[in-house]
């Protein structure tokens, strides 16, 4: 895999690290569009290290975690791969046909002042055992 090229959830993550530069693991959990388990997160993050694509640092216990890859290569790169797999390695080819579409922003693009707070697990709710009749009334029957 090329330096510039993203699976989903690495690009996920990276869109949370190039808003919050030096976000924890659990920082970037939260800022994802999905939930997922933070184990899950940190070997994302983990493996995007090893990669080279994000750098760590150690704060306390804790690394936090800041894009290596900018926006920009990852644009360009992605543009490169659509540009070669659907239209033949032409980028104005790629142009005209994104001219013509009509896109609609779903989401405000404004970054909140601050990184949004770790998701907290919901506790399991406690119930009550089932209660089984020691004897069956016939006449219900």
């Amino acid at each position: 895999m090329s330096k510039g090229r993203l699976a989903e959830l690495e690009l996920e993550c990276m869109k949370v690290l190039w808003k919050y530069p030096g976000a924890s693991v659990a920082q970037v959990r939260a800022g994802l569009p999905r939930p997922l388990a933070y184990t899950t997160v940190m070997t994302v993050l983990d493996r995007m290290s090893a990669k080279g694509l994000v750098g760590r640092r150690k704060n306390g216990r804790a690394y936090l975690y800041t894009a290596a890859l900018d926006l920009e290569t990852a644009r360009r790169s992605a543009v490169s791969r659509l540009a070669a797999r659907f239209f033949e390695n032409d980028p104005a080819a790629l142009a005209r046909y994104a001219s013509r579409l009509r896109i609609s922003k779903d989401k405000d693009e404004t970054a909140p002042a601050a990184l949004p707070a770790p998701r907290r697990r919901a506790r399991p709710v406690a119930r009550k055992p089932a209660v089984f009749p020691t004897h069956m009334d016939d006449s219900l029957l």
